[in-house]
């Protein structure tokens, strides 16, 4: 096998694998799908911004709303962390079980 066809066979290999990672990357960039699927935050530095905190949950602030990705998601309720991977369309968990909600 010479050098180009080597070459060539890597590119039809690892090409398709490039693009579907990539299309992955892009969804997590758009809000229609993040509005549609859930968000989970471990990392509160995550969040674009946040409103006035409205009481404290396990040492934690709860802000009355927080930005995320150009959204503003309101606090809805809090959640045990083994509902974190259950979370809804429009909803974002935040650590350690906050559970806000966009429009």
């Amino acid at each position: 096998m010479s050098p180009l066809e080597a070459a060539l066979l890597m590119a039809i290999l690892v090409l398709p694998f490039h693009f579907a990672v990539q299309y992955q990357l892009d969804r997590l960039d758009d809000p229609a799908w993040l509005r549609e699927h859930g968000v989970v935050i471990v990392k509160e530095s995550a969040l674009s911004g946040h409103a006035d905190p409205i009481g404290k949950y396990r040492g934690h602030e709860i802000w009355r709303a927080v930005t995320f990705k150009g959204m503003t998601y309101r606090f809805d309720h809090v959640a045990r962390p083994a509902e974190r991977e259950r979370i809804h369309a429009r909803e974002l968990y935040l650590e350690p079980g906050l559970v806000y909600l966009t429009d």
